[in-house]
């Protein structure tokens, strides 16, 4: 099991009491097999009226990864001089989304992890709006998994 790093907590603590202004989805596209096409979410990008914070899968694909300087041009670049069209990064504003629409205006009022001894497990985390929750959660096959929380 790995762990979220004392940066990666820090990134998370100064998004809390910030109001959600949009929510950026980048898929994963993957079409090596035409017959068996992979989409997943690579990255969930909030954005605030200052800044934006970036949860991510890590390297490995074992956990989640906290970010703010996600380039989302680079990425689209580097994947295209090494893949060609076969591999793509697809940007999607789920803002007006059924996930989203609730929370959007609303202010983060923090975070919620899962605790391994003194240290915080980097597998999923639960946005915490006050009245609604949303999960990110990580799959080995399926990047960013998100959800509904109810408590």
């Amino acid at each position: 099991m790995s762990h979220f790093t004392n940066h990666q907590l820090q990134l998370l603590a100064t998004a809390e009491g910030k109001i959600l202004k949009k929510v950026m989805i980048y898929f994963w596209v993957n079409r090596f097999n035409p017959e068996a096409q992979v989409d997943l979410i690579d990255n969930v990008e909030l954005v605030f009226e200052d800044s934006n914070l970036v949860i991510t899968c890590n390297e490995e694909g074992t956990g989640i990864d906290v970010l703010t300087d996600f380039n989302f041009e680079e990425e689209k670049n580097q994947l295209k001089q090494e893949f060609g069209d076969k591999i793509k990064i697809i940007p999607i504003d789920a803002s007006t989304t059924k996930m989203w629409t609730d929370v959007i205006g609303q202010t983060i009022d923090g975070f919620q992890l899962s605790k391994e001894d003194t240290q915080f497990l980097n597998d999923a985390l639960i946005i915490d709006f006050g009245t609604e929750k949303r999960s990110i959660g990580i799959s080995p096959n399926d990047g960013l998994i998100i959800d509904y929380w109810e408590d």
